[in-house]
């Protein structure tokens, strides 16, 4: 016990735990702030005006359903199976992006991006197929339907929400902070 009783361990020790819990509360009152950003790409945004803008997640979401309807197209016609696999791969890849990566936003950004690309081969093999009036129809509507909602990606607010915090934060020493304490900086959508 004369251990504890030497001065240089008490220093130490009070020093350890004044750094421990700096850390911590820095932990839990920054990364609070770096989740209301992140939670903004679910939730929305409020604008300027202090409008509640639709989420990224929301047009997200009407992406996928959209391409789920030209993969339910695809499988009634002579699409070779890879194909067809590879399709629906990328449709469950970016649902299943918000639920197991739900933080990591440059993940769900690479299956979107995967998603969309996925969806211009698949329109394009449908086009060389002899589609029924109703398919080409339907088709032509999901076309349209994800254009305008990758359209309206850029009107999320989310990417300037994350400019706006970067500008207030990144600068040391909270940066410095951040990475000893753990906390997940939010990420552009892009």
């Amino acid at each position: 016990m004369d251990f504890f009783k030497k001065k240089g361990v008490a220093v130490f020790l009070t020093v350890m735990i004044v750094i421990i819990s700096t850390l911590l509360s820095f932990n839990i009152r920054f990364g609070n702030k770096c989740k209301d950003v992140i939670y903004g790409f679910y939730d929305g945004v409020y604008s300027d005006e202090g409008e509640l803008l639709e989420s990224t997640a929301s047009h997200l979401r009407k992406i996928s359903s959209a391409a789920d309807g030209v993969y339910t197209i695809a499988s009634s016609y002579d699409i070779d199976e890879n194909s067809l696999i590879r399709f629906q791969y990328s449709i469950q890849d970016l649902n299943l992006s918000f639920r197991y990566s739900a933080n990591d936003i440059d993940y769900i950004y690479r299956c979107y991006s995967s998603l969309v690309s996925s969806v211009r081969d698949m329109q394009n093999r449908l086009n060389s197929e002899d589609l029924s009036d109703t398919d080409k129809a339907a088709l032509d509507e999901y076309r349209n339907n994800i254009a305008s909602e990758v359209k309206a990606l850029d009107s999320t607010g989310y990417n300037e929400s994350v400019r706006s915090f970067n500008r207030e934060y990144s600068r040391f020493p909270v940066t410095f902070l951040a990475d000893f304490a753990g906390v997940t900086l939010p990420e552009f959508f892009m």
